[in-house]
């Protein structure tokens, strides 16, 4: 497993390159972040959060009764996925940017919701531990981005409840997803699958911030961003 973990951390590191050669990762290091794109990309986090739980104990529908040690790690990991996204709203409220009406999700980020529920109903747990294994490990990637949003919304603690708590939740969460692979991943083929499912998820995350910097330019009549 040593190797196949090696090959999954160059996936995912080299998904996180690219995400970092985008306008969206550069405009909100160089620019002075707006409460407006804070906005867009938390909106896109609260939507596809919601489905989190819901596609994770979808997972079981395509496992077999035996996988038991499996099985547990689903219902498990359901349930505390469970109800996060109330954090990104009480987050949003707690600056004053929750809108009356939330939008519809955009285009990438219906996409993202919509390949993890195939994912979960037509390959199962072991393809969407993929997912998992990156997302349960973002924090390393993403500082820089939070700590923007710190420093240019003056936001504290408790104003980040969804990425604060979550950074805690998320590190029980990677050793979990790590021993589920341990213990239930035995063959190329789910080797290849998840590696398939990590590539995608991040390319459509990727592709979920740089819509919402153009969301946002859209609303705000700003000239477009360029990438360095």
């Amino acid at each position: 497993m040593d190797n196949f973990f090696k090959e999954l951390d160059a996936i995912v590191d080299s998904g996180w390159a690219k995400i970092k050669k985008g306008r969206y990762w550069n405009h909100s290091l160089e620019q002075t972040m707006t409460v407006e794109l804070y906005q867009q990309v938390m909106l896109q986090v609260y939507h596809y959060t919601r489905f989190n739980s819901i596609n994770q104990a979808a997972c079981a529908f395509s496992a077999d009764p035996s996988q038991t040690t499996l099985l547990r790690f689903v219902y498990k990991h359901a349930l505390e996925e469970l109800g996060h996204e109330k954090m990104v709203i009480r987050d949003l409220e707690s600056i004053g940017a929750l809108p009356a009406t939330l939008p519809a999700p955009l285009p990438p980020t219906q996409a993202l919701i919509a390949y993890l529920n195939d994912v979960a109903i037509r390959l199962g747990p072991v393809a969407r531990l993929g997912y998992s294994y990156w997302a349960e490990e973002v924090y390393e990637h993403i500082q820089p981005i939070l700590n923007k949003f710190r420093a240019d919304l003056g936001l504290k603690d408790e104003q980040m409840t969804f990425f604060v708590a979550h950074s805690t939740i998320d590190e029980k969460h990677s050793e979990e997803v790590r021993l589920a692979m341990q213990r239930s991943v035995t063959t190329d083929e789910e080797r290849a699958l998840i590696k398939e499912v990590a590539r995608v998820t991040l390319y459509l995350t990727g592709q979920l911030l740089e819509e919402s910097l153009l969301e946002y330019e859209r609303i705000a009549d700003v000239p477009l961003a360029k990438a360095s």
